[in-house]
């Protein structure tokens, strides 16, 4: 049986046929409603949403029952119709079930026909729902592990507005992330919205994902003309229908922390619009939409928390590596700016953004294995002697050893530590590696630290000539030094964009 909620409509022009249809479902339990026009049909379903059952005529005025389906489908494509003919065709049958119809009854009909139609097409139905949540569940599910493994928060954002979009049959949509003071929306990113649209701010309170984030309540629009007063505030949104969801912090995974602003307790706002094939959006696209905000919030705190974690350790790191070059002032700030000089020559070559980051920090903690070295062999002004000579080559070793543990340090942090006094003729050390086991990064690391060691004065000698300098690396190039590497810096010296260090 149906409920209130499950409803069949009844579409005929002849109002005996209707009269007995209803008379008979009414007897049997169903919820029943019977129109005469097809186009009063297309209007009774388009708001509302419980019919799942279509009784529709063939024969009749303005549009016969083949038309009724097909358009009645685009408003409610699991809706399940009959058709009902006194005049069947093999061609008229073929027709209905092209449209979708699920059975085909003949006038004049039995109790038991319409009884028995109805039966199956209910069966069917309630078969199709729960698979279809079934499958939904399922999608939901792999879409929360997914968010679950990600610890990027770029490509967090991308792949739930994405899969947020896919869920919902969306084409266009963005997520707005609140900034730290709580008082403003900005887009990080978007999928099919215009490239003016995709750099806009919002203040938290102003337009649509303003009063989203501000109330910390979700926005569901079928169409918006219906709705003057978001008309205001809707910045003249090109699709009418749309869905905004709020990204709210939690406690614990449960709801949101108290003593926040308005603005601090939604840390993004998920908008979607343009449904595909023009439709509207339903409150089953919002609850899919909650969900997925809702998995989305939790994996973007935990990925911020970790961040924040790892941002700590990593300072804690190169606050190390400072203490350890404080203690000689001939050497204090190498690594910074060995850093420095490497990021300078990864942006020149062309390296993406997460490659020059991570020569960045490889850099900065290059020198970092030098805590397992005596300060006493660090700073003699003497001659080393074999023995301190090989302790000394041993600090890219100790270095790897000391950062391997820990985690969040990629194997190409570890490999600039471990590698960065190699050399293209594998004569260097600790690994004797040769050109083509050498990552661009680890070539331009060995030219930035030999670079600065010339251009700064240390215990055993002053700095030396920049022109010595420039030739010095010309003449390693090949042997020592990646060619294009002790170009790119000799080039950077001559014009005066590196220099020597002044302590």
């Amino acid at each position: 049986m149906v409920n209130g909620k499950n409803k069949i409509l009844i579409v005929d022009d002849e109002a005996v046929i209707r009269e007995l249809m209803t008379d008979i479902l009414t007897d049997e339990g169903y919820a029943v409603e019977s129109v005469a026009s097809p186009i009063r049909a297309l209007d009774v379903l388009r708001d509302h949403p419980e019919y799942v059952l279509l009784f529709t005529d063939i024969m009749m005025p303005d549009m016969d029952g083949i038309q009724l389906i097909r358009e009645a489908r685009k408003i409610r494509p699991t809706l399940i119709p009959i058709v009902m003919t006194g005049f069947a065709t093999l061609e008229t049958a073929r027709a209905a079930v092209k449209e979708g119809a699920y059975d085909y009854v003949l006038k004049p009909f039995s109790l038991g026909e319409i009884k028995l139609a109805v039966s199956n097409a209910l069966e069917r139905y309630n078969l199709a729902n729960e698979n279809a949540r079934l499958l939904e569940l399922t999608e939901l599910f792999n879409i929360s592990e997914n968010i679950a493994a990600i610890r990027d928060e770029s490509l967090l954002l991308n792949f739930v507005l994405k899969a947020a979009l896919d869920r919902v049959s969306a084409e266009r949509g963005s997520l707005m992330i609140t900034t730290p003071d709580g008082k403003t929306l900005e887009v990080a990113t978007s999928i099919g919205v215009p490239d003016a649209a995709a750099k806009t701010t919002v203040q938290v309170g102003s337009g649509i994902s303003g009063w989203v984030a501000q109330n910390a309540k979700p926005l569901l629009v079928g169409d918006i003309q219906e709705t003057p007063d978001l008309v205001e505030i809707s910045r003249r949104l090109r699709d009418p229908s749309f869905i905004s969801v709020p990204l709210e912090r939690k406690a614990h995974g449960e709801s949101a922390p108290s003593g926040l602003s308005d603005g601090q307790r939604v840390i993004a706002v998920m908008n979607v619009t343009q449904k595909k094939g023009g439709g509207q959006f339903t409150e089953s696209d919002l609850k899919i939409l909650s969900i997925v905000a809702n998995h989305a919030s939790v994996a973007l705190e935990n990925v911020r928390l970790i961040r924040d974690i790892q941002d700590a350790h990593l300072t804690t790191l190169e606050s190390m590596a400072l203490l350890l070059e404080a203690k000689d002032a001939y050497t204090h700030g190498h690594s910074q700016r060995v850093s420095d000089y490497s990021v300078m020559a990864a942006k020149r070559l062309g390296m993406n953004e997460q490659d020059v980051e991570t020569l960045r920090l490889g850099a900065a903690l290059h020198d970092i294995g030098k805590i397992g070295v005596k300060d006493s062999i660090l700073n003699k002004t003497e001659k080393l002697t074999q023995e301190e000579w090989e302790l000394i080559k041993q600090h890219p070793v100790i270095g790897y050893d000391v950062l391997a543990p820990v985690r969040f340090l990629t194997r190409e942090h570890l490999e600039l530590v471990r590698s960065h006094h190699e050399r293209l003729d594998g004569s260097g050390y600790p690994d004797g590696l040769k050109a083509e086991d050498q990552s661009l990064k680890v070539r331009i690391i060995a030219v930035a630290d030999s670079y600065d060691a010339m251009t700064s004065s240390r215990a055993y000698r002053r700095q030396l000539s920049l022109d010595y300098v420039a030739s010095e690396i010309k003449r390693c190039a090949e042997k020592q030094f990646d060619p294009k590497v002790a170009e790119l810096f000799i080039k950077l010296m001559q014009d005066g964009e590196i220099g020597h260090h002044t302590p």
